[in-house]
């Protein structure tokens, strides 16, 4: 089984390679982030920033070496840093902050997107898996706010169900899964932890396992689906 982890750095990739480790004898791990050191993550490492530069290199070295991939998976992800926090009102909403999260939440990946068929094999039972957020959905949009990070979400989601559809006439056995971890112990919830209960923060390795097992089921919506952590489906 071989595997290629986008984002390879964050805490739940880290946590999910664990688990590959464990439950997966010789799993061939090719591992991409902005760090530029994983040795004891993976087989391969690529450090990038990300642009559409290093995006294209980076694939084209992996296509040229004839990698292909059983396994895909976008750890990609932002909601705040030491400039940016999310608009509880429209008053507030930050154009800047907005164009960020597009680069971090949206471009990040469909830049990958458009090497992603070159990495698969054609008649392979091949999964792509991108983290999102079920602050996306819009029919599930009942509070309002948090303007940038929901438009974000909600377009990565767009581009990801659009991109599948196409992938699967030249792919037709790839599955591609829109997850949402729920809220995990991680850098990116830490400000706002206060307000979950302790029984919804989840630690990295909890939400690893949910993601490893999911990824060993036959999902039933093709070819993309939207699911949680427990492997509901969320409303788009």
């Amino acid at each position: 089984m071989k595997y290629l982890i986008i984002g390879a750095s964050s805490i739940i990739a880290q946590a999910f390679i664990r688990e590959l480790k464990a439950q997966t004898l010789a799993p061939e791990i090719v591992t991409v982030s902005r760090q530029k050191y994983l040795a004891q993550s993976s087989s391969e490492h690529f450090p990038t920033d990300y642009s559409i530069e290093s995006t294209a290199l980076i694939a084209k070295t992996l296509a040229d070496i004839g990698h292909k991939f059983d396994q895909i998976v976008f750890f990609n992800g932002q909601l705040h840093n030491g400039t940016y926090t999310p608009e509880k009102r429209i008053s507030r909403f930050d154009e800047s902050y907005f164009q960020w999260l597009l680069q971090c939440n949206v471009l990040s990946q469909v830049r990958w997107f458009q090497y992603l068929p070159s990495l698969i094999d054609r008649q392979s039972f091949a999964k792509i898996t991108i983290f999102s957020a079920r602050i996306g959905s819009l029919e599930d949009n009942h509070s309002g706010g948090w303007y940038s990070y929901r438009m974000s979400k909600a377009a990565l989601n767009m581009a990801t169900k659009s991109f599948a559809i196409e992938l699967a006439r030249t792919h037709p056995n790839t599955q591609t899964i829109l997850f949402h971890p729920g809220t995990t112990d991680t850098p990116l919830s830490k400000p706002f932890q206060h307000n979950v209960s302790s029984d919804k923060l989840f630690e990295p390795e909890f939400v690893a396992k949910q993601l490893y097992q999911l990824q060993q089921k036959e999902m039933l919506d093709k070819p993309v689906c939207f699911v949680d952590w427990q492997h509901q489906t969320i409303k788009w």
